[in-house]
């Protein structure tokens, strides 16, 4: 009988080993994605299966690099990305590891919460290391997203927003110069505001207030969450869909005092009920849904995942109270997505599923957020003395 337990015991433990995740591993597996870019600096790849780095995903291993205290591979990413900037101060949404873009040929994607999140990892990088290396760069780049904000009535409200794109893309039904997305305005909302403080820059706090605006705007004081957005031609609420970095994202990068006035509670809550599955013995969130119908897909979605216990996390800290999801709390959560680690010791974009945007392949979002939840990073917020 005793063998039995041990033996028993011996198998927990290996299951509890298999799924153990440092700080290391995470660490080593961006780094070893890393490769030289024929313009300058290095560029990161995205996902094991193909060869593109995504801007967004090298701001992300930026941030999650410099958190980290590693001046050097942070500023061989900056310096790949300022090497490809246009001269308009903006950037593709992505790029394959020879520099090349597939776009525009394959349609103008500069979609502004892309370009945000490297203005965000340029003032990470400054913030942390006291550098004022990149900051003629992130300028050039709050400069160009402060063109593409545009003034919309909402409710009998004027705001500005940025819009989604410069250029509708034609394999969309819908055109994207029209849309203001909830998202894409937070990222903006603390691209502006990360500046603002660090350099006591007075136009870009003047950008921040002006986003906060539109972001409060989507808030719906009735149903205690946010909308994702609104047609700027119209200025009507996009009431169709809900997505999940809608609640979460707006807890992470608005203010605590703003925060404190809210019902921020319901709007995670919302996430629990309506995101949250389980999928491959996995138990983590979807990234979104129709408003009054099921998803189409259902699978866990690594980043959206670590975005939720990091969300939830950050209500524990301001509201002084446990939030849980379902009677699960965010620490349970994490423990979950740690099963998503792949042979490589990346973390999985999503478990399987038939939607083309998600793979099961390691991907270096999957494993900055995961790094970022395992350790209470929030990188819409700087850590300012």
């Amino acid at each position: 009988m005793l063998s039995r337990y041990l033996g028993l015991i011996i198998l927990w433990a290996l299951s509890l080993s298999a799924w153990a995740i440092t700080n290391a591993d995470l660490i080593s597996n961006l780094k070893s994605r890393i490769h030289p870019s024929p313009k300058g600096g290095h560029l990161i790849k995205s996902f094991t299966n193909h060869s593109q780095s995504y801007i967004y995903d090298q701001a992300l291993a930026i941030i999650a690099f410099s958190k980290q205290g590693d001046q050097k591979t942070s500023q061989q990413l900056l310096r790949g990305l300022s090497s490809l900037q246009n001269k308009d101060g903006s950037l593709y949404f992505s790029y394959y590891m020879n520099a090349k873009s597939p776009y525009p040929e394959e349609g103008d994607k500069r979609f502004a919460g892309a370009i945000a999140w490297v203005a965000m990892a340029s003032a990470t990088y400054q913030q942390v290391f006291q550098s004022d290396e990149f900051v003629s760069f992130n300028q050039s780049i709050l400069k160009y997203l402060e063109s593409q904000m545009m003034p919309v009535e909402i409710n009998g409200n004027k705001v500005k927003a940025l819009s989604f794109s410069p250029t509708d893309i034609n394999e969309t039904d819908w055109n994207e110069t029209n849309v203001a997305a909830l998202e894409h305005n937070l990222d903006a909302y603390a691209a502006f505001f990360m500046f603002s403080k660090i350099n006591q820059d007075k136009k870009s706090a003047k950008a921040a207030s002006d986003i906060k605006e539109f972001i409060m705007a989507m808030w719906d004081e009735s149903r205690s969450h946010f909308w994702s957005g609104v047609n700027l031609k119209t200025g009507v609420i996009n009431k169709d869909e809900l997505y999940l970095d809608n609640q979460t994202w707006s807890l992470l990068a608005l203010d605590v005092k703003t925060l404190k006035d809210m019902k921020v509670k319901e709007a995670l809550t919302l996430n629990c009920d309506s995101f949250l599955i389980e999928h491959e013995g996995i138990l983590g969130f979807m990234d979104t849904k129709p408003t009054n119908r099921p998803s189409k897909f259902k699978f866990v979605w690594s980043e959206g995942s670590a975005g939720q216990i990091l969300a939830m996390g950050r209500y524990n800290e301001i509201k002084q109270e446990k939030f849980s999801c379902d009677g699960m709390a965010s620490q349970t959560m994490l423990k979950n997505i740690s099963k998503m680690k792949n042979k490589d010791g990346g973390i999985a974009y999503a478990t399987s599923t038939s939607n083309p945007d998600f793979t099961t392949s390691s991907s270096v979002a999957g494993t900055a957020w995961y790094y970022f939840a395992a350790n209470n990073i929030n990188p819409f917020e700087l850590s300012l003395e």
